[in-house]
């Protein structure tokens, strides 16, 4: 199924590129989320037509995931019960980073924490990538510390 992308998509492409994706993901994804419009002559036409005006919404929305990049702290600490092996009880996910930057007056939504390695289960340093934009990353050191009885 081809679709017309309204913004850089990592992965699949720019700004006004015609792409051809699975029907689910337009359908569910894609589409809704104003991310792209189904392909067709007049949709064409018309993204041609607003392609400077969509260029400047996503240089506005980089700007502004760049500004928001820059609040972010360079390392997180969290505290946490665990084993004597350092094995966490439960383990600390994307919202638990999420809930912590909120209580420095930081919001991000879910969909921006990427944890490659899967929820952090032991206590150290580890690192999770805070994906504002396509362009627009940064590395987050999150350090998990005993938690004092």
């Amino acid at each position: 199924m081809d679709v017309i992308l309204l913004e850089k998509i990592s992965n699949l492409g720019e700004l006004g590129d015609l792409v051809s994706v699975k029907p689910g993901y337009a359908r569910n994804f894609l589409v809704p989320q104003g991310k792209a419009v189904w392909a067709s002559a007049e949709a064409k036409t018309r993204v041609d037509e607003r392609r400077r005006e969509l260029a400047q919404l996503d240089t506005e929305r980089r700007e502004v995931a760049q500004a928001k990049s820059d609040l972010l702290p360079a390392a997180l600490t969290l505290q946490r019960k665990a084993g004597e092996e350092g094995r966490l009880f439960g383990s600390v996910a994307a919202l638990d980073v999420i809930d912590s930057l909120a209580e420095m007056g930081i919001t991000i939504q879910r969909s921006e924490v990427s944890m490659p390695n899967g929820p952090i289960k032991d206590i150290g340093e580890h690192t999770v990538e805070i994906i504002l934009h396509p362009e627009v990353r940064k590395a987050l050191d999150v350090k998990v510390e005993l938690e004092d009885a």
